[in-house]
């Protein structure tokens, strides 16, 4: 399944996760919120601290920025 790092509070977040449930895309949704232990390893793998980041196993691609990861996931797997 695709990967989403994200936290609640984050409007551009909210807007990959109805992207991904509209198109009914299976994901792991990471919760990297303020004071979650997992933030250090999100650095790590993403090299900032910025959500949401998108993480397609199927095709490599790894992404920041909500506008353009809605914009992958329809031109990708949408109808």
């Amino acid at each position: 399944p695709l990967e989403l790092w994200s936290f609640e509070a984050s409007p551009y977040s909210r807007f990959a996760r109805e992207t991904l449930s509209e198109l009914e895309l299976p994901y792991v949704l990471h919760n990297v919120a303020k004071g979650s232990k997992r933030r250090k390893d999100y650095v790590a793998i993403s090299g900032k601290m910025q959500v949401p980041y998108l993480h397609d196993p199927n095709t490599g691609v790894r992404m920041f920025e909500s506008l353009a990861i809605e914009r992958y996931l329809r031109e990708t797997y949408g109808a």
